[in-house]
């Protein structure tokens, strides 16, 4: 009995995700009610705030789901992270524009308005900066091993480096989300190709292109 009820639990809970997704997406954070969430997933008021208890609640468990699933991708690339050190790099930075790049463009917006905003009378900007530093943590544990197999300048601060190759991936995110007439693959082709001019000042001298 205790398996199908937490069987039950995750479906309610699936649904009210799926719902608030698709509302944020659609009409806003701001516009999106908890009356219309619990009409879409079709459970009762109540039961949305059992589980979340805010909009903000359900944006965030939206944003951590999505960057557990990256971070899990992610750990593929640095168990493999293969003999060239920009085909790593970007395989890394493209595990998580792709997964960026998936959410509804509504939503997408609404994750980084929320960045930069105060709603419902909570701060969802530490919780945001909180998923933004589990990525930029990963990057800075590829740029150390590729530093430790002397691919990479090792008089270059780890945590440095990989706030500037994430700069780049977030700058081009923002501009899909400001002008989303740009697809996304040729965004991702810009991320690549600035990753490489990136990697000019932290390869070896003799490792450089020509």
């Amino acid at each position: 009995m205790t398996g199908l009820r937490e069987r039950k639990k995750l479906e309610v809970r699936r649904r009210i995700l799926g719902a608030a997704a698709e509302l944020f997406g659609t009409a806003g954070l701001e516009a999106t009610t908890i009356d219309a969430i619990a009409e879409r997933a079709e459970v009762s008021v109540g039961t949305v705030y059992n589980y979340f208890g805010s909009k903000n609640a359900l944006l965030l468990a939206e944003v951590e789901t999505d960057t557990d699933v990256m971070i899990e991708a992610g750990r593929a690339v640095l168990r493999r992270p293969g003999a060239d050190p920009a085909a790593a790099l970007k395989r890394l930075i493209g595990v998580y524009f792709d997964a960026f790049v998936s959410f509804e463009p509504g939503l997408l917006r609404e994750v980084m308005a929320a960045s930069f905003r105060r709603s419902d009378g909570a701060d969802l900007t530490a919780e945001l900066t909180h998923m933004d530093e589990r990525l930029l943590e990963q990057i800075v544990l590829l740029v150390t091993g590729l530093q430790e197999k002397g691919q990479l300048r090792n008089d270059v601060e780890p945590s440095e480096a990989a706030l500037l190759i994430f700069s780049i991936m977030v700058t081009h995110l923002l501009v899909l989300v400001a002008f989303g007439e740009t697809d996304a693959a040729t965004l991702k082709k810009q991320v690549n190709r600035q990753i490489d001019l990136s990697l000019d000042g932290l390869r070896k001298p003799e490792d450089r292109r020509p």
